[in-house]
């Protein structure tokens, strides 16, 4: 699906996607004008955008204070990961991902689909510490798998495609693929 964008099919699979593509609009407005740890209208929508329902209460008020104390720094997905694996003891990539991609666009979310198709078996075989290392390690290569795809033929179409559909949005390249690829996934 990622080699040949079929423009047809992803102009009409993202024309349906149009309230995401408002909500992480807001979500990156809002991030930083308010406390973000302390403003229920934030979290609620953060929750709902990045499928976080399944996450406790004390995970999630950790997460808001997290995003709220390093939105304005540079961040790295390992940083969020060993925060959040120092803070309750588990590595949760996929929650780590989405923080440090919410305070840096740039940064990928973590796909176990798009994992899966470039070869790295599940994580949760590994043990301790190096469990944590080969985590860092499979996000790396999510990066650079990100990073040959926005400067391919099918990833700059499918910017672009974006950019037709939703005209000056201010999104990151990674983030205008990402809605190509999710919009058509969910269609």
């Amino acid at each position: 699906m990622l080699e040949q964008i079929d423009r047809e099919e992803a102009r009409a699979a993202l024309e349906t996607c149009g309230r995401r593509v408002e909500q992480y609009a807001w979500l990156r407005e809002a991030l930083y004008d308010r406390d973000v740890s302390e403003d229920r209208h934030f979290r609620r929508a953060f929750v709902s955008h990045f499928k976080l329902r399944q996450k406790d209460r004390d995970y999630l008020r950790f997460c808001f204070a997290w995003l709220e104390r390093h939105k304005e720094y540079p961040i790295s997905f390992e940083m969020a990961l060993m925060d959040l694996f120092r803070a309750f003891g588990i590595l949760d990539p996929a929650t780590a991902s989405k923080l440090a991609s919410a305070v840096d666009p740039r940064l990928p979310v973590w796909d176990s689909q798009i994992l899966g198709s470039m070869g790295i078996r599940p994580l949760a075989l590994e043990q301790g510490s190096r469990r944590a290392e080969k985590t860092v390690e499979a996000y790396e290569k999510l990066q650079r798998w990100y990073d040959r795809y926005l400067r391919s033929k099918s990833g700059r179409t499918a910017a672009q495609l974006f950019d037709e559909v939703y005209p000056d949005t201010g999104f990151s390249q990674l983030k205008k693929v990402d809605f190509v690829v999710w919009s058509i996934l969910w269609s």
